[in-house]
C-alpha cells in the first residue's frame, strides 16, 4: 500500500497529513500558522514556518510502517518571500496575501492596460499579486536584485525540500506577470517592472515531481510535488468526474470554483468580476471569492467577545434563535471586497442594529451577510458559465457548522452537498500526486479510487423554500444596493478608517 504526505500550508493553520494510497487518513497533525509584524504590515517568519513543516513531517515519516511514496504541497496564493538564488538564503519575510502594503504598488499600475493584463492573467488588478509584493520587498530592502527569485510560500517548502527553485502554474498565475493562455511567465511584463525571468522559478506541472527529499527518514529520498494553490486542490478532489458541479472551498477565505475544459469562444469575461486560472490537471478553472468568509466568523469569535467563544457554545446558542432572517445587514470585507469588484478599501459594515440586539443575533448576521454574497456571486456564474443550477459541493472549515451549511442552503436556495472529509484541499492535493505520478493509465483509476474513499460521504442541506423567498427580497432590495452605496462611501474617505 502506497502512502502519500499532503502539507497545506493554510492561512491559519499548517497542516500534514499521512494517507494511504485507498483513501484512508493514516495520521494527521496541525499547527497554528504563527503570524507577526514587521513595522509595515503581518508577516510570517519563513524559519518559523519550515521549522513547523519539518517537525510535522519528521513525525509523518515515523509513523508510517514503510517508505513514504511522495509529499504534496499546497497551501495559500500570493503570499510569498524573496530568496538569494546563490546564497540559497531566506532574504526576506513572508507577505501574507492579506497584507495591504502593497497597496501603492498596484495603484502605479495603467489601469488602461488592465483589459489586456485581464486577457493574460485572467486576473483583475490587485494589491494581493506576488508581483506587487516582491517590487515592495526590492523597494523597501537591501537586495541584490540580480540574485533575488520570488517564491510563493509554497514555492519555499518545496526549495527547502529538495533546494530546486520551481513552482507550478496556479500559483505563477497569482503572481500577475504569468501568461496563462501560453502557459509561461510574460517576459514582456516581467520587464516592464524591472526585472528579469531570472528573478522567478522554473514553472512545472501541477502535482509533478520536482525533486526529491534525502533528510526525513533514514537518508531515503522521497519524491516532492507542489500540488498548487489550495482552493484549487480541493476543486480537484470535490469535483473529481463531476462536469458542471461547482466547488464551494469554504475556509478562511471562500472560492466557488468551477472548471473549462476549453477556452469560451468570446474568451474569458473581464466585465463580470470573475475570476481564472489554470487548472491542475489541464483547462481553466473561472472562480469568485469572498476573501473574509470565515475570517468574519473567526472576528467576531476571538474579537468581538470578552472572552474567546467555543465552537460548541457557538453553535448551541446559534440554535436557539427565530429561523426567520435576522434583519441586520452584514457586508463582509474586513479584508476588502474580492469577487466582483475586488477594491481594498471596502471594509466590513454592519447596518440596521437594535438596543435588542445580542452577539449572537449579531453572529447570524454575519452569517447570513458571507451568503448574500455568494446568492450575488453564484447569480454572476450563471450569467457567466451557465451554472445557475449546477450542484454545490462544499468542503473545508465551515461544514463543521451544520447551522451555517443549513443557513448557505435556505439563502442560495439550492442543495449543498458538504464534504464530511473537512481536509478536502489535502484530499485533492494527495489525489494529484497519485494521479500525476502513479496512474499507470490516463484514466486516473488510483485517484478515483483515494478520492471515492476520502471525499465520498457528504451529507445534504435541502433549502427551505418560504425562507429562501424572504433572504432573496432582502438580498434583492437591501443587501445589493446597499453594496454600491458602501462603494462610493469607502471610495470617497480611501484609508481613513485603517
Amino acid at each position: 500500500m502506497r502512502t502519500v504526505i499532503g502539507i497545506d500550508v493554510g492561512t491559519t493553520h499548517i497542516k500534514s497529513i499521512l494517507f494511504a494510497s485507498d483513501g484512508r487518513v493514516l495520521q494527521k497533525v496541525k499547527s497554528a500558522t504563527p503570524l507577526s509584524s514587521d513595522g509595515f504590515g503581518s508577516v510570517y517568519k519563513p524559519k518559523e514556518i519550515w521549522e513547523i513543516v519539518k517537525d510535522q513531517l519528521l513525525g509523518l515519516c515515523r509513523a508510517a510502517k514503510g517508505p513514504v511514496d511522495g509529499i504534496s504541497i499546497t497551501g495559500m496564493a500570493e503570499a510569498g518571500l524573496v530568496i538569494d538564488w546563490f546564497t540559497r538564503e531566506e532574504k526576506t519575510d513572508i507577505i501574507p496575501w492579506f497584507d495591504k502594503r502593497t497597496t501603492a504598488q498596484a495603484g502605479r499600475s495603467d489601469l488602461g492596460t488592465e483589459a489586456g493584463r485581464f486577457a493574460t492573467t485572467g486576473l483583475h488588478n490587485s494589491f494581493k499579486y506576488g508581483i506587487y509584493k516582491f517590487m515592495w520587498l526590492l523597494e523597501h530592502g537591501e537586495l541584490n536584485k540580480k540574485r533575488a527569485v520570488w517564491l510563493s510560500m509554497c514555492d519555499y517548502i518545496a526549495f527547502k525540500l529538495t533546494g530546486q527553485l520551481v513552482t507550478d502554474p496556479t500559483f505563477a498565475a497569482r503572481t500577475y506577470v504569468y501568461d496563462m493562455i501560453r502557459g509561461c511567465w510574460d517576459v514582456d511584463e516581467i520587464r516592464s517592472k524591472g526585472l528579469e525571468l531570472y528573478n522567478f522559478p522554473k514553472v512545472i506541472p501541477s502535482g509533478e515531481i520536482c525533486g526529491e527529499c534525502g533528510f526525513l527518514k533514514n537518508g531515503s529520498s522521497i519524491p516532492v510535488a507542489i500540488a498548487g494553490h489550495d482552493h484549487v486542490c480541493a476543486a480537484y478532489g470535490l469535483l473529481y468526474g463531476k462536469k458542471d458541479a461547482i466547488c464551494d472551498s469554504a475556509g478562511t477565505s471562500e472560492t466557488y470554483i468551477g472548471v473549462l475544459r476549453e477556452l469560451p469562444e468570446e474568451g474569458f469575461l473581464h466585465d463580470t468580476g470573475v475570476l481564472y486560472g489554470p487548472f491542475v490537471d489541464g483547462g481553466w478553472f473561472y472562480m469568485a471569492s469572498v476573501p473574509s468568509s470565515g475570517h468574519s466568523i473567526e472576528w467576531f469569535r476571538k474579537k468581538m467577545q470578552l472572552s474567546e467563544l467555543s465552537y460548541t457554545e457557538m453553535n448551541r446558542k446559534l440554535g436557539t434563535l427565530s429561523q426567520d432572517p435576522t434583519g441586520v445587514l452584514y457586508f463582509p470585507y474586513l479584508t476588502g471586497m474580492g469577487s466582483p469588484w475586488y477594491t481594498a478599501f471596502m471594509h466590513g459594515t454592519l447596518l440596521g442594529l437594535s438596543e435588542n440586539d445580542d452577539g449572537m443575533k449579531i453572529l447570524k448576521a454575519i452569517m447570513e451577510g458571507i451568503q448574500y454574497q455568494a446568492l450575488w456571486l453564484l447569480g454572476i456564474l450563471s450569467d457567466a458559465h451557465k451554472a445557475g443550477n449546477s450542484e454545490l459541493v462544499c468542503a473545508g472549515g465551515a461544514v463543521k457548522n451544520q447551522y451555517l451549511m443549513q443557513l448557505k442552503a435556505d439563502i442560495l436556495n439550492r442543495k449543498v452537498n458538504a464534504s464530511q472529509q473537512e481536509e478536502a484541499t489535502l484530499c485533492g492535493a494527495a489525489a494529484l500526486y497519485l494521479r500525476k505520478n502513479h496512474d499507470s493509465s490516463n484514466h486516473g483509476g488510483l485517484a478515483g479510487e483515494f478520492l471515492e474513499r476520502s471525499l465520498g460521504q457528504k451529507e445534504t442541506y435541502t433549502p427551505d423554500g418560504d425562507l429562501a423567498k424572504k433572504y432573496k427580497k432582502i438580498a434583492d432590495e437591501r443587501y445589493l444596493p446597499m453594496v454600491k452605496i458602501l462603494r462610493d462611501y469607502y471610495k470617497a474617505w480611501g484609508n481613513e478608517y485603517e
